[in-house]
């Protein structure tokens, strides 16, 4: 036999040791789910080359803190066989169905069903169209993703599921039908709904206003009947609404439902849970003993928004991004992003929008009433907000602008009080008053171009440094001394954060200590005792720093969460 004949051999003989291992370790952790404790030892006598490894595997099974199977049982009713005579766990039955799963082969046989395709997958388990073979219906199965590898907590988390759905009738609520366990995969399964979800139909583009309340509508209706019976759904968003052929909506997935009298310690670690672009800002904040039924409202306006105008409220590539507008920022009215969406329908979007839960509908069957006086054509109860109420939103929708117009009115309403008071020189009042409505006439331009994808990073660092030449022009036409004035400098630089860029919080420090260097040049009797400018400069220069940091932590949490794609906490089917 030649050398790559023999080392051929070798390594076919290696790759099959390789995969009977396998094979032995698989039916090792089915027998220990199970709680099979004379199956596990048999294995073990049978391969006794593999002695030592199991001994190191009994050992590891005895320190682990994991709750057994046996203790998961009475409290969720998880049945411990699939049935008596143990027909669906039989090792060929087992061994097909694996097959058929990591090769993605359909139909593929799963106890008394047969999976037929993938329809959905989340970030805990698959939604699989099935038939179920004794009574000759399609269903809905869905199973955990991490199969018989699932910690307590997911298995819990699934069973609560499958508990908390299987209780509820309502016309547009997914029903569960059986919940079981079938080689060693846990499973449930229910109505399947042929049709798509909301996600994909606003996809396509903004749905009529009409059709779009009456969706929520049937919607709030819903939830408002989860409320009822004292749970709280925590992940309403398009994906988890399938419409039926007719357009019919009905809610699902419910593995962040919260029973109000009873709530797990999944739910109780301030872990952020739910998926950034629907959730309301108090479960953003990862503060989960205030999430409440308005939480579920927030969601139900989100959804609404999203069906308006074909995106969601807040939506960034990064999710942390998004967590931050959510907490932090305002979403522009329905009516600004597309034209011809009602006035009162978006009034009672952004009212589902507010950020304090008080501000909110406050049970969802005033959502739904207010809803039905849209669409019969009556006076909605949502009214436009006032004039502090509408700034304060503005202010939080463009933070950049508001920062800067802010503080040349202030400034410029100061010196014209000062003018009325002391009446200085016409001439010099106008050129500094000149250069404040140049100033906030550029500001607005800026804003506006920064809307424009293509030019906002170009944008942010030509705004920086032309506040920064409107600063030093101004301090240069000032009268002496110049004093507090110099504070906008350090002023600019902490401003330049707003931006969330780190290049941009650097530009703006390098140029104001030009601008400083410059201004100091020109105006020398500002410069005594010298000390002192070259202790504002390092002044500014730390700030710089300081601010330059904080914005780099901001980025590298985004990345961070952009790279893990969000995955904790969040469940999507």
């Amino acid at each position: 036999m030649s050398d790559s004949e023999q080392n051929k051999s070798d390594q076919n003989e290696s790759s099959s040791e390789e995969l009977e291992l396998f094979d032995t370790l698989d039916r090792y952790v089915d027998y220990l789910n199970r709680g099979d404790e004379n199956s596990v030892q048999d294995l073990s006598s049978k391969n006794l080359d593999s002695s030592q490894f199991f001994q190191c595997l009994n050992s590891l099974d005895k320190l682990s803190p994991v709750m057994p199977m046996a203790d998961l049982i009475p409290v969720l009713n998880i049945p411990e066989n699939d049935n008596e005579d143990g027909e669906n766990n039989s090792e060929e039955d087992r061994d097909e169905f694996e097959k058929g799963m990591n090769q993605k082969q359909f139909p593929c046989k799963f106890g008394g069903y047969e999976l037929l395709e993938e329809i959905g997958r989340g970030g805990m388990g698959a939604v699989f169209k099935a038939r179920q073979t004794t009574l000759g219906r399609e269903i809905a199965l869905k199973m955990i993703l991490s199969s018989r590898f699932a910690s307590p907590e997911q298995v819990h988390r699934f069973y609560t599921e499958a508990k908390t759905a299987g209780k509820l009738k309502h016309p547009h609520i997914v029903g569960i039908h059986e919940v079981g366990e079938i080689h060693g995969q846990h499973y449930f399964t229910m109505n399947l709904v042929n049709g798509k979800n909301l996600n994909q139909l606003f996809k396509e583009g903004p749905v009529p206003a009409e059709e779009a309340a009456l969706i929520l509508q049937k919607i709030a209706d819903a939830v408002h009947y989860l409320h009822e019976n004292q749970i709280i759904h925590r992940d309403l968003k398009p994906s988890n609404i399938l419409l039926d052929e007719e357009g019919n909506p009905y809610v699902s997935d419910f593995g962040l439902a919260k029973i109000m009298d009873y709530d797990g310690d999944a739910t109780q670690s301030g872990s952020i849970l739910g998926t950034p672009s629907y959730m309301p800002p108090e479960q953003a904040a990862g503060h989960l003993n205030q999430i409440s039924e308005r939480s579920d409202i927030y969601s139900l306006g989100a959804i609404l928004y999203s069906l308006l105008t074909g995106k969601p409220p807040f939506s960034n590539d990064n999710p942390l991004d998004t967590l931050v507008d959510v907490l932090e920022s305002e979403p522009a009215l329905p009516t600004d992003v597309v034209d011809g969406v009602p006035r009162e329908l978006s009034l009672i979007c952004m009212k589902c929008l507010e950020k304090e839960p008080e501000k909110r509908y406050q049970t969802a069957a005033e959502l739904v009433a207010d809803l039905e006086r849209f669409l019969c054509g009556d006076p909605v109860e949502a009214k436009p907000v006032g004039i502090i109420h509408s700034l304060h939103r503005w202010m939080r929708r463009e933070p950049a602008l508001a920062t800067r117009l802010t503080g040349l009115v202030i400034a410029a309403v100061i010196i014209q009080i000062t003018y009325w008071k002391l009446g200085t020189n016409i001439h010099y009042h106008t050129r500094i008053m000149t250069v404040f409505g140049c100033w906030f006439i550029w500001a607005l331009f800026c804003q506006w171009v920064l809307a424009d994808d293509r030019l906002s990073k170009v944008i942010c660092y030509l705004w920086a440094i032309s506040d920064i030449a409107f600063l030093t022009g101004l301090l240069f036409i000032t009268e002496s001394p110049l004093g507090p004035l110099l504070i906008g400098y350090p002023f600019l630089i902490v401003a330049s954060g707003l931006f969330f860029d780190v290049k941009v919080v650097w530009t703006s420090t390098f140029f104001s200590l030009i601008g400083y260097a410059i201004l100091m040049r020109l105006r020398i009797e500002e410069s005594n005792p010298p000390q002192y400018p070259i202790i504002f400069a390092a002044v500014m220069a730390l700030l710089g720093m300081v601010v330059a940091y904080q914005v780099h932590r901001t980025r590298l949490l985004s990345r961070y969460f952009k790279q893990n794609k969000y995955s904790s906490g969040n469940s999507s089917k």
